[in-house]
């Protein structure tokens, strides 16, 4: 998860160390391939309906919709996607920032990529509220997180004699060790 004031850092830090490792894996410069970096938030306070003026009735919007003007920032490349039906209650659009563009995508194939990313998630039939690697990419690092912390450590830590809950550690608060992986397991998708 990442908040608006950490943005300056994932650029900072994340973005060298995605190229870092290309330089690992591709070798030269040349050969690695074009990056862009989007952060995805689900968690914001702002909704979308569609008023209708002769029902005077407010409804969901429809799925695929984008709005990437007046109400988002206006220099930062940001964007919210409605991009899944609402089968009770309200639709939560997600909030797109674009924080590095190799590619050089225009906006309206970055809404498409996304949107249609949307719609590749295994484990649903149906289009999911953000991108199935962003959905994954959270699983992953839910299940990391199981792994580096046991059940006493997860659950409670004591600071200043109270204890308090570690929900959120970040990669600093890590104890990192080397995991032995079987072999079946090398070289498929978390989810697989």
């Amino acid at each position: 998860r990442v908040d608006d004031g950490q943005f300056g850092k994932v650029i900072a830090h994340e973005i060298p160390a995605i190229r870092q490792a290309f330089d690992r894996i591709y070798g030269k410069k040349s050969n690695h391939p074009l990056l862009t970096f989007i952060v995805v938030k689900k968690r914001h306070n702002t909704r979308f309906f569609n008023y209708n003026s002769s029902t005077k009735q407010f409804s969901n919007m429809s799925i695929g919709t984008v709005i990437d003007t007046t109400i988002v920032h206006p220099y930062q490349n940001n964007f919210y996607l409605n991009s899944h039906y609402a089968f009770q209650g309200v639709n939560h659009s997600s909030l797109y920032h674009v924080l590095f563009d190799d590619i050089g995508f225009t906006a309206d194939e970055l809404h498409l990529l996304t949107y249609h990313l949307c719609f590749t998630d295994p484990r649903s039939s149906a289009a999911e509220a953000i991108p199935s690697v962003v959905h994954q990419a959270d699983i992953a690092a839910m299940k990391a997180r199981d792994l580096f912390y046991d059940d006493e450590r997860s659950s409670a830590t004591s600071v200043g004699g109270r204890s308090q809950a570690l929900r959120n550690p970040t990669l600093n608060d890590l104890d990192y060790e080397i995991l032995d992986v079987h072999e079946n397991l090398k070289n498929r998708p978390v989810f697989g």
